[in-house]
């Protein structure tokens, strides 16, 4: 087995426990690693939603018996996603006939600015949680326990419409950026629909386990998937799937909301490395930027670990 192979397979892991934990599927980790490997863009993208379709099978399992799941709303926000996915796979077929140099750039930037926008909005809300944490200490503890129950009443029934909007946008950048758009999902369904944080992450990948699905079979017809990168992949992920599905609860919202938020401007971080090696041609920042992408998603994957092993001890 030779290095790629067995950096496929160690990438697989950390980024499956990233997907269990989190509820993401991990392809805006790894299209860029894919890309930054010398993968073309829209093979990229094809076996970055192929991985993640068959991965996302486990963890959805793992999650159902967990309790973090909510069929409902991954019911309605996968069936909308199934129409946007096909919208984002039909531009990336455009964009690919016209120059997959085009195309490495355009998914590299916008990857760089919605993830970088997302990671600075979920800090800024990780740090808002700790200064509001001993204003809720005020409080007698009944009088909190009612307020809690009262919003999680108020918001038990999300509006489908809303539901279906979230579903769309997820969608178009499974199709799009071959990310399964879990790290849309996962904002959208907290700060939106109030879902707790674990439910959020179990929802998610059931989401991403129905999306993916036709994602992942109009990106074969298209011949975009290197079924053996996938498997690959595949085959590390199995094991890091179920760790992280086991440690979502075991953490705090604001702890799991900054450790979200690293993970995401760590990446935006990379890729940003990576655009900026293509446009001018500087090869040492290719390479910086897969050890910043594959630094992070470990650092981040053993942080996960010692924090679910600090709960349970």
């Amino acid at each position: 087995m030779d290095f790629i192979s067995l950096l496929l397979i160690l990438m697989g892991f950390f980024v499956g426990i990233l997907s269990g934990f989190f509820g993401f599927g991990g392809g805006f980790i790894l299209t860029p690693f894919l890309i930054s490997l010398g993968f073309p863009a829209n093979i990229s993208v094809g076996t970055s939603i192929t991985e993640i379709f068959m991965s996302s099978i486990f963890s959805s399992l793992r999650h159902k018996r967990l309790g973090n799941l909510n069929i409902k709303i991954g019911l309605i926000v996968a069936f909308t996603s199934i129409f946007s996915a096909e919208i984002g796979a039909q531009i990336i077929e455009y964009l690919k006939n016209l120059s997959i140099y085009q195309l490495n750039i355009i998914i590299n930037l916008i990857y760089v600015i919605v993830l970088g926008l997302i990671s600075l909005d979920m800090a800024y809300d990780s740090l808002r949680s700790k200064r509001t944490k001993n204003f809720k200490g005020n409080f007698s503890r009944r009088h909190f326990n009612k307020l809690e129950k009262s919003e999680t009443e108020s918001n038990a029934s999300p509006p489908d419409w809303a539901l279906a909007l979230i579903g769309f946008i997820g969608g178009f950048f499974a199709g799009f950026l071959g990310a399964g758009g879990g790290f849309l999902l996962i904002p959208l369904l907290i700060y939106i629909i109030k879902c707790e944080h674990h439910i959020a992450a179990g929802t998610c990948n059931f989401v991403l386990l129905l999306s993916c699905a036709y994602a992942s079979f109009t990106h074969f017809f298209k011949g975009n998937i290197d079924f053996i990168s996938a498997a690959l992949l595949l085959s590390g992920s199995i094991i890091g799937s179920q760790i992280g599905a086991l440690a979502t609860r075991q953490v705090k919202g604001a702890i799991f909301k900054a450790a979200f938020s690293f993970c995401l401007g760590s990446v935006s971080i990379s890729i940003a490395l990576k655009l900026i090696s293509i446009l001018f041609d500087i090869f040492f920042l290719n390479l910086l930027s897969q050890l910043v992408i594959f630094s992070a998603a470990s650092s981040i994957a053993i942080l996960i670990l010692i924090l679910f092993y600090m709960q349970i001890t």
